[in-house]
């Protein structure tokens, strides 16, 4: 049975977060644009299954600082299989510690692939679980990410403190 639930979050600190998960993992997290919630949808009790609660406490947890490591398993199936290679090896990456584009590509064993890593960063359906904002460019910009350059300034924001 590979049952999809999908739920939209709001994560104090990160804001509106659309969590897709199945019996296998997390298959998606998306930031996403609202403007008003309800008490229920700000984080008042509410019956979520394993995955989705575990999820959205360590999520929290995150935002406040107080997580450094995901226990949640993600599911990674539907991306290309060089996708998954950057999405494991970014996955790596402790956190507060970034590496380039070409660090990640060299790390690959493909020291000519900035290009393609960054390509597949971007389709990372996970972000924050597997951590592409702690990749940079080389001269230490944040360089792009799928939710914006603000949301990726947060991101290592809050692996600073």
């Amino acid at each position: 049975m590979n049952k999809k639930n999908i739920n939209d979050v709001f994560i104090p600190g990160l804001g509106w977060i659309r969590i897709k998960v199945s019996d296998r993992g997390v298959t998606g997290i998306e930031f996403i644009r609202r403007t008003s919630h309800t008490r229920r949808e700000a984080g008042l009790p509410r019956p979520f299954p394993g995955i989705l609660r575990t999820t959205i406490k360590e999520l929290r947890l995150y935002a406040q600082g107080r997580l450094k490591k995901y226990s949640v398993p993600v599911d990674i199936s539907r991306v290309s299989d060089f996708t998954k290679l950057v999405l494991q090896q970014t996955k790596k990456i402790p956190y507060g510690r970034t590496l380039s584009y070409k660090q990640l590509a060299s790390a690959l064993g493909r020291p000519n692939a900035s290009r393609a890593v960054g390509n597949s960063l971007g389709k990372n359906p996970v972000p924050i679980i597997i951590p592409c904002h702690r990749i940079i460019k080389t001269d230490g910009s944040p360089g792009g990410y799928s939710s914006g350059a603000a949301m990726k300034r947060k991101l290592l924001g809050i692996e600073k403190k």
